[in-house]
């Protein structure tokens, strides 16, 4: 399912994003379509996005349950060569990662399947219990969510070589497809991407991990302290919440909806079947 559009309306798409989203099984292609129309709406003018790299800093501090990684996304036209970039924080602390990409809101997946969205400006927060997703019929893949990449999508692809980094071994991997290549730095310790490239003939998407840090226990607390949450199962009782109704009129929510979107920027109503990522 789509949980990630930056702004509280649908997000924008297009049919060609809409077809590289077929061509990425591996990935929450749902994440790519929001960080994508993001980028459209805050990028068109600017020009191309400088090279970044990942500077490796080695601490103890950091495991595979315990960080914060910051990456830059960019998308590229092809044609034009027009590139337009967004950014993703991702903070894990054990069984709990935190995806932020904008201000205006971030979100919160548990391995237990549970799933929050969090708004700072309001300091309010709505939650989705796992009974919640079961019922509306929508499904995700919590690998992806805590991965950006499945092991099973993973193992889809052909493993080049391994290279010996600073702190962390990578591991080179590609889809042997000259038409639609995809390509894979993974950092094996981490079982995060160190950068990925995806082409689906007009456009390329590439991630690169630009940081990688520890995160405390009290730190990652403190980002979810102080907003006053209310369940999704009552949003239809709380229509009179100026925070509600604003997130109603703006599309965000809605009495008896799911508030997702499909990959292709659709509002999954409750009852209407699954979506996957």
């Amino acid at each position: 399912m789509s949980c990630h559009s930056t702004q509280l309306t649908k997000p924008a798409h297009s049919s060609s994003l809409k077809r590289l989203i077929k061509l990425m099984p591996l990935l929450c292609a749902s994440f790519l379509v929001s960080n994508a129309a993001y980028a459209r709406q805050q990028l068109d003018s600017q020009p191309s996005a400088a090279a970044v790299v990942f500077n490796e800093r080695c601490s103890e501090a950091i495991s595979d349950i315990k960080y914060q990684a910051s990456y830059q996304i960019t998308t590229t036209d092809n044609q034009s060569h027009q590139q337009q970039t967004v950014g993703l924080t991702l903070t894990r602390l054990n069984d709990n990662i935190i995806y932020q990409h904008n201000d205006v809101s971030f979100e919160v997946w548990n391995k237990n399947g549970e799933y929050a969205r969090y708004f700072p400006q309001e300091l309010r927060s709505i939650s989705y219990r796992r009974g919640d997703l079961l019922a509306l019929n929508i499904n995700t893949d919590l690998d992806k969510q805590f991965h950006l990449i499945s092991p099973q999508g993973l193992s889809q692809l052909t493993k080049l070589s391994t290279s010996a980094g600073k702190c962390y071994r990578q591991q080179h991997y590609n889809n042997d497809d000259t038409r639609h290549p995809i390509t894979v730095n993974w950092l094996a310790e981490m079982s995060l991407p160190e950068s990925f490239t995806l082409d689906n003939g007009r456009h390329t998407v590439s991630y690169q991990l630009t940081g990688l840090k520890p995160i405390s226990s009290d730190s990652f607390k403190q980002l979810l302290t102080g907003y006053q949450d209310l369940d999704f199962a009552d949003v239809g009782d709380s229509e009179s919440d100026p925070f509600i109704a604003k997130m109603i009129t703006q599309g965000f929510i809605q009495h008896g909806s799911s508030g997702f979107y499909s990959a292709d920027g659709q509002m999954i109503d409750a009852g209407h079947g699954s979506h996957q990522h």
